[in-house]
């Protein structure tokens, strides 16, 4: 089940997306739940108590106390939940540099067409699916899993695979860590023989090391320098499309 929002002060635009996301669901038969919200603070006051969405449409020049930009700042920033998809949407093309750091999605030019909808759902659901794969693992007799999105890095350590996670926990299992390489997501890169790492944690990145959201500075061995140059620049540029 896909929990998604509405949020924008027109209530026509909100009927309009609301109806071609009924329309996209039924056809791939996705299960979801629809919330619609016509103000910013409405909207965060619902988020602030603990409710949580997987996707929102938000448009920029809401009415209000609250842009669609502070309420998008409120929600990675205040809340700290950078798992939220989020599109935006407006009649204006010129807030390209504004959203950047905020790391949404797309940005929909209205009106939002049935093409349009189409291809930025698609994409949604590629990460969306991405957020909520999991790792599995067996350690001390358990099956464990933990999802890919919590995980900073692995490294060995005494022929044991070391997990360290975003939450700052630590978690150990028996396996070599070129194994675990295959077979985990395109977002996680080995920077060397007993480093894999995850780009989406990646802070700062030199020739000879990167450093991790949680302040660890990891090296990159000689052999793997080329490819992980190569790669990070690939994500970036990545991040920098869904901006713009």
């Amino acid at each position: 089940m896909i929990n998604i929002g509405i949020c924008d002060d027109d209530l026509n635009t909100c009927t309009e997306i609301e109806n071609l996301l009924a329309v996209y669901c039924n056809s791939h038969s996705i299960k979801v739940i629809i919330d619609t919200w016509y103000s910013g603070d409405n909207l965060y006051s619902y988020l602030k108590s603990g409710n949580t969405l997987d996707v929102l449409f938000l448009d920029i020049e809401l009415l209000g106390k609250k842009s669609g930009i502070d309420v998008a700042q409120d929600i990675r920033n205040i809340l700290c939940d950078n798992d939220m998809i989020i599109i935006f949407i407006s009649s204006k093309s010129s807030y390209a540099l504004e959203l950047f750091k905020i790391q949404p999605l797309d940005f929909l030019i209205k009106p939002i067409t049935p093409a349009l909808l189409e291809d930025v759902m698609q994409r949604c659901m590629i990460l969306y699916e991405r957020n909520n794969c999991k790792f599995e693992y067996h350690t001390k007799g358990l099956h464990t899993k933990l999802f890919y999105k919590d995980i900073l890095y692995f490294f060995s350590q005494n022929k044991k695979i070391v997990i360290v996670t975003n939450k700052k926990e630590t978690f150990e299992f028996n396996a070599r860590l070129k194994d675990v390489s295959c077979i985990v997501p395109h977002n996680f890169i080995l920077i060397h023989q007993s480093y894999l790492i995850n780009l989406d944690y990646v802070s700062e990145c030199s020739y000879e090391y990167v450093k991790m959201q949680n302040g660890d500075i990891l090296s990159i061995s000689q052999p793997y320098r080329k490819e992980v140059s190569k790669k990070i620049m690939k994500n970036e540029w990545e991040i920098l499309k869904q901006s713009c």
